[in-house]
């Protein structure tokens, strides 16, 4: 067993990463390196991870591209593959190795972090009257592009979507918006807490070329928390569906679930697993039903499980839950019959990979 807390506050996250990364572009807190994450293409311009200081003052890393990251352990499985404890025995090996090096070097101060409101938001009431904006306008005329996306091509019912406060942006001509939040035109997807939007995802409808669908909010506006929250307009069954992105969670509240969206490729973050398993109820995992997240799937199944929270695993056949949804007739009948046929991931191998 090791202390994780020690360990990460040992370890040096920007010479870990020019260890796995290659040497970043700059150097110092300038410094940025290309993604470790296999479903991001990189495209040759400025590499997108950067390291910075938590509010905890603990050390993370992010890419700017894709929205992965997390902590020294999130860069070793990404990098490396392996079980969370496979991360702690190679963390705790190098430091180790570099223990009399480090011993010898003067102690630095730690970075004190950029204070910011509970919420992790710097505008409230911007980010606020920027979501609510945007819900009223995807039930105007201006909104009818983003309005029969959401419904007409994605399958999301009105009364979801509304309860969710989904909106419409029709870009920075026609909408104000807070400093920070991505200047585009399309489907936006708020994470509320306590009454408040804390953060804000913006869905590109048809993106140019190679750019990115999903544009997310500076951290100088908001914090990202990982994960978002979808709510039923009547819970029916007391699970709590965990998928990939918004959309997903949404189609989860379509069916009467209590649903958490897992924002980017977050589930390779511990600090997800730490979230999710002070939730109250009965968690199954539904993510993509492809390599990438059958692998996110088991890694996120063992982080739960090492806080005694088992969780049980959907199975998708193939795509992911909204075209699950897309895919049948009675959606809230079958999202239950598939609930119920999942697999508890306490009875399954959950070796990262296999």
């Amino acid at each position: 067993m090791y202390d994780r807390d020690a360990l990460l506050a040992a370890t040096d996250l920007r010479a870990l990463a020019n260890d796995l990364l290659g040497p970043g572009k700059r150097s110092g807190r300038l410094a940025m390196w290309s993604c470790p994450s296999e479903q991001h293409a990189q495209t040759g311009r400025t590499p997108p991870v950067s390291v910075f200081n938590s509010r905890r003052g603990e050390q993370r890393w992010r890419c700017h591209g894709c929205g992965d990251g997390g902590t020294a352990i999130d860069l070793v499985l990404a990098v490396r593959g392996g079980t969370p404890r496979d991360a702690l025995d190679f963390l705790a090996q190098r430091a180790g190795h570099r223990a009399q090096l480090d011993q010898q070097r003067p102690q630095r101060r730690p970075t004190k972090p950029r204070a910011l409101p509970p919420s992790g938001c710097s505008d409230q009431q911007g980010l606020d009257r920027y979501v609510n904006d945007c819900a009223a306008r995807l039930w105007s005329p201006e909104g009818i592009t983003a309005r029969r996306w959401l419904t007409n091509t994605r399958g999301l019912p009105a009364d979801v979507l509304a309860c969710n406060r989904v909106g419409a942006d029709p870009g920075p001509r026609r909408q104000e918006r807070p400093d920070g939040m991505p200047r585009a035109a399309g489907v936006v997807l708020p994470v509320v807490d306590n009454g408040h939007s804390v953060y804000a995802q913006l869905r590109v409808i048809r993106p140019a070329g190679d750019r990115p669908r999903y544009l997310n909010p500076t951290g100088e506006l908001a914090t990202n928390p990982r994960v978002v929250r979808a709510r039923p307009t009547e819970v029916r069954h007391p699970e709590v569906v965990v998928t990939e992105g918004a959309i997903d969670a949404l189609s989860a509240a379509a069916a009467g679930y209590r649903a958490v969206g897992v924002l980017s490729a977050a589930y390779r973050d511990e600090a997800v697993a730490v979230a999710l398993a002070k939730l109250p109820y009965p968690l199954v995992l539904a993510l993509d039903a492809d390599d990438a997240g059958r692998s996110g799937a088991r890694r996120l199944a063992t982080f739960l499980a090492a806080r005694q929270r088992p969780a049980l695993l959907l199975d998708l056949g193939n795509g992911d839950l909204n075209d699950a949804m897309r895919r049948c007739d009675d959606w809230p009948q079958q999202m239950a019959t598939i609930v119920a046929a999942a697999a508890p991931t306490s009875r399954l191998d959950l070796a990262v990979g296999t």
